[in-house]
C-alpha cells in the first residue's frame, strides 16, 4: 500500500484555532517526537504552537473535505475505492506511527487529543500535538493505552470521512491493520525482535484495537538466503487503477510466489 510513509517536502476532538498559552514542552514527549522522526524522517512532530491553517483535525471536517477533493480530482479514473482507502490512510497513518514507535523504543505512550496534520500537496506532513505527558508504565499497559488512544482517534476519523468517500468497514480495519504492521517493521531494525516476536506482538497490537486478522505477515528468504518478513496484505489498495501507477509488491491479488519475486527484484 502506497499511502503511508510519504513525504510532501465528523465528531471527535474540538480543537481552537491556537492554544491559548505556550506551556514549557514536556521533555518526555520532545524525546518521543525525536525518536519518531529518527525512525522515520518525514514524521516531524511539534509540541504546541499555533495551530495551522487547512490542517487535519477532529472535529473540524473542512480539510479532510479537501484531502478527499485533492486526491479524487487527481486520479479520478482510479475509482471509488482507491479514493476512500487513499484518503483513510493518509489521514490515520502518522498519528499508528507515531504510538507504536513510542510505544516501542521510548517507553511512553503520547495521547492524541488535539492532534493537527497540516496538509501539502494531498499529504499529511508532520502533526501537532498540545503540550502534555504521556502515559508510561509496563509495556502492556503503554500498549494499552496507546491502543485506546488510536482507537478513539481512528472511529473519530472513520466516521468524518465515511459520508464523504465510499469506505467500507472491512476495507477500512484491514488497512489501517496493514498501516500498524507497517509501523511494527519500521520498530523492528531498532529492536532484537525475532520473527515469532513480530508476528506475536503484532497480533496483541491488532487485538488491542480490535481489528484482529486484518493483516499478518508472510516469511520468505532474502536474496542471500536470511530470513524476512513481508507484510501478509488482505486489502488492494487499487493503486495500480491509476494511470501511472502499478500493483505494488505485497499486493494481495498477486500469488504469493508473485509477490517474493517483486520483493526480491526490489531488493536487487
Amino acid at each position: 500500500m502506497r499511502a503511508f510513509v510519504e513525504d510532501a517536502s465528523g465528531s471527535g476532538f474540538a480543537l481552537p484555532q491556537a492554544w491559548r498559552s505556550a506551556p514549557t514542552p514536556n521533555p518526555d514527549l520532545a524525546h518521543a517526537l525525536r525518536l519518531a522522526q529518527r525512525v522515520i524522517p518525514s514524521l516531524r512532530g511539534e509540541q504546541g504552537g499555533v495551530s495551522p491553517a487547512n490542517a487535519l483535525r477532529l472535529g473540524d471536517d473542512v480539510a479532510l473535505q479537501a484531502l478527499c477533493d485533492h486526491w479524487a480530482q487527481a486520479y479520478p479514473e482510479a475509482g471509488a475505492h482507491y479514493l476512500a482507502l487513499r484518503c483513510w490512510g493518509l489521514a490515520i497513518w502518522q498519528p499508528i506511527y507515531l504510538c507504536v514507535i513510542a510505544v516501542h523504543l521510548d517507553g511512553l505512550a503520547p495521547r492524541l487529543a488535539g492532534l493537527v496534520q497540516p496538509v501539502k500537496a494531498g499529504f499529511p506532513s508532520g502533526f501537532h500535538l498540545p503540550v502534555h505527558a504521556p502515559v508510561g508504565g509496563t509495556f502492556v499497559g503503554r500498549m494499552e493505552a496507546a491502543a485506546a488512544e488510536l482507537r478513539a482517534f481512528c472511529d473519530a476519523v472513520r466516521r468524518a470521512i465515511k459520508p464523504m468517500v465510499a469506505l467500507h468497514e472491512r476495507a477500512a480495519d484491514r488497512l489501517q491493520a496493514e498501516c500498524v504492521l507497517g509501523a511494527l517493521m519500521a520498530v523492528r531494525p531498532h529492536t532484537s525482535l525475532s520473527d515469532a516476536d513480530m508476528t506475536a506482538i503484532g497480533e496483541a497490537w491488532l487485538v488491542a484495537l480490535g481489528i484482529a486478522g486484518g493483516c499478518g505477515f508472510f516469511a520468505y528468504r532474502a536474496r542471500d538466503g536470511t530470513p524476512a518478513l513481508a507484510l501478509d496484505r488482505k486489502v488492494c489498495c487499487h493503486y495500480f487503477r491509476r494511470r501511472d501507477g502499478e500493483k505494488c509488491s505485497t499486493c494481495p491479488k498477486l500469488s504469493l510466489d508473485a509477490r517474493i519475486a517483486r520483493l526480491l527484484a526490489e531488493a536487487s
